[in-house]
């Protein structure tokens, strides 16, 4: 049993720095008001700043309760052998977090496989052909198009086409040929002072692909390794869970570590 001890400490002092590590993030996220803006288009996939606030939070909140987790885990393999509510608590948390992580896995899936429905690009062709005001403006729609179109090398929604007749367009009428917004051209490195004519007016020099696209090929990317680390996170867990119930047996029998 003195193994099974030495190795669920082990397991949870990993949990512990897990959760610091996502409170540290969570935290950043939630007072850096640049992040928003780093991590990509995301009002206009559909979620909105209040939205946003949820989900950072959220993310807070998981990384508290894995922290706890980890440090229950660890001060319930080290205490003496007459106590086992530490790894109560423990085997409960570690349980709500593996539903969690689960659940969290499935909803990924779920929505990786529904992005293509065409509620997605339909969104996203609203919003740059009616909304997206320039690459010099500060609302966090146009903000959030332009980080999306600079570091995803994307323009539009379905290609640069998306905005001819768009609103920011007509933005442009005292230079009629001009309807591609700097952030969708090669080279563009957040100079609004740059000139970019050929691109600008649909010559040359442009990002050919659409950004919806671009979203696809970064769920095609990112969800299975997001949902191969929460599977794999859970399985983890799964082991500490039944460490420590052995060890609450144990303790229950009366019996000591040898």
């Amino acid at each position: 049993m003195e193994c099974m001890k030495f190795v669920m400490f082990g397991f949870n002092v990993v949990f512990w720095l897990a959760g610091a590590a996502m409170l540290g993030v969570g935290i950043w996220l939630a007072v850096d008001p640049g992040a928003f803006d780093a991590l990509g288009a995301v009002e206009s996939a559909g979620m909105d700043n209040d939205m946003w606030a949820i989900a950072v939070y959220t993310f807070i909140g998981i990384g508290a309760l894995v922290f706890l987790v980890g440090f229950l885990g660890c001060w319930g393999a080290c205490i003496s052998d007459d106590s086992s509510v530490p790894l109560w608590i423990y085997s409960i948390l570690v349980g709500i977090c593996i539903l969690g992580e689960i659940t969290v896995a499935i909803l990924i899936g779920v929505y990786w496989t529904s992005v293509d429905n065409g509620g997605v690009r339909e969104a996203m062709e609203y919003d740059c052909h009616n909304k997206y005001m320039g690459e010099d403006t500060t609302d966090a729609l146009s903000t959030s198009w332009n980080t999306m179109q600079q570091e995803w090398e994307c323009c539009g929604s379905s290609g640069p086409g998306d905005y001819t007749d768009s609103l920011y367009d007509n933005q442009t009428d005292t230079t009629p040929d001009i309807y591609i917004p700097k952030t969708c051209c090669v080279g563009y490195n957040g100079d609004n002072t740059a000139v970019f004519p050929d691109c600008q007016t649909g010559v040359s020099g442009f990002y050919a692909k659409g950004c919806y696209d671009a979203l696809v090929e970064f769920l095609n990317e990112s969800a299975p390794i997001i949902i191969g680390i929460a599977c794999g996170f859970a399985g983890l867990q799964i082991i500490g869970l039944i460490f420590a119930c052995c060890l609450i047996h144990k303790k229950s029998d009366g019996g000591k570590y040898v």
